[in-house]
């Protein structure tokens, strides 16, 4: 399957799943994301950047710390509710020929470029392995909990049986909850600290003939998926998934390289790179976020400017007005009176 131009972007169908997990307060700035908003993520063909979700993911981990949110989140999720690649689980002649189908298509669901799904035989097990990108610990643990008990999910509605997987690692360390993890795995069969995540299922189950099957259904739905992802179009430019970590990291006080970087699923030395090729520096795009929100801070409060000092990075006012005189020409409090006489723009 190709996935050019789609790296880095999730389907709409899994974000608009795990924002709806969210509620009220528990959305923060969410919806000030340009490709978290109504609009996107009502439109099936929309392809949300990965550092969205991550946002997503984190605010997730921070509403139930300590918690199995991934496995969680799947109890509350149909079959349908990620759109064609669910079907593609559910629809081969087998539980292994779905499973297969479906790993080897997961840029229809994921980020091709972040999620990394490998599929294993060896006579006695069938093996679905798999990896995300370098998040923070807490999104990753979540993310590889999310990404088996979607396997299992869907591989129990494919044989409508409640059925167990023969084994399961897991490269974390057990969670607080881990009899319930054992729970909702249906096995106690689970390796923790292991070299890598998988789900595994038995041989008897995977060759057992699935009860909803179509013949050459399987076909019709891989050639729709390719259509579907082939239409499909990421929200945002690469540029402007870079801008939009780079002003949340920047609100949240995390702004480093190494952290953005983190975020986009890349090296520091690779965004550097990416940066020079856009024409622009590291050092450039920290002090234009920094004007801008200076200047937002400026325009829409009264705080002093000893605070708009702290909140935007300078170590006091004399920092901050050389700053602000660097960009607007003028001292912060004329920039302030300046921007608040300006008429409202006439309407078209």
């Amino acid at each position: 399957m190709l996935s050019s131009g789609i790296d880095g972007t999730v389907s709409a169908h899994l974000a608009r799943s795990l924002v709806g997990a969210l509620a009220g307060p528990a959305t923060g700035g969410l919806a000030r994301l340009p490709d978290l908003t109504a609009e996107v993520l009502g439109n099936d063909l929309s392809r949300v950047s990965t550092s969205s979700l991550i946002r997503v993911w984190e605010n997730l981990v921070l509403l139930e710390p300590h918690t199995l949110i991934g496995p969680l989140v799947l109890e509350d999720a149909p079959v349908g509710t990620f759109g064609i690649w669910d079907y593609l689980v559910t629809s081969g002649p087998t539980l292994r020929e779905s499973l297969t189908q479906a790993v080897g298509r997961i840029a229809s669901l994921g980020d091709p470029a972040a999620e990394k799904l490998i599929v294993e035989e060896d006579g006695r097990h069938f093996t679905v392995r798999h990896t995300t990108g370098t998040w923070g610990p807490d999104v990753v643990q979540a993310v590889d909990l999310f990404a088996l008990s979607l396997f299992l999910s869907r591989a129990r509605a494919a044989t409508g049986r409640p059925i167990a997987p023969s084994r399961v690692t897991i490269t974390h360390r057990p969670p607080r909850r881990s009899r319930q993890l054992a729970a909702l795995f249906g096995t106690d069969r689970i390796q923790y600290d292991a070299p890598y995540n998988s789900i595994s299922f038995s041989e008897d189950d995977v060759h057992a003939p699935l009860p909803k099957a179509q013949p050459g259904m399987d076909r019709i739905l891989a050639h729709h998926a390719e259509l579907v992802l082939a239409a499909s179009r990421p929200v945002l430019g690469w540029h402007d998934r870079f801008r939009t970590v780079l002003a949340a990291a920047f609100e949240e006080d995390t702004l480093s390289l190494e952290a953005v970087a983190q975020r986009l699923a890349m090296s520091p030395r690779t965004l550097q790179r990416r940066l020079a090729e856009e024409g622009t520096t590291w050092r450039a795009q920290v002090e234009s976020v920094r004007h801008e929100h200076t200047m937002e801070l400026l325009r829409t409060t009264d705080l002093p400017l000893r605070s708009i000092a702290g909140r935007v990075g300078y170590s006091d006012v004399r920092a901050l007005r050389r700053a602000v005189h660097r960009w607007e020409g003028q001292a912060p409090r004329e920039a302030r009176r300046s921007t608040r006489r300006r008429p409202p723009s006439a309407s078209p």
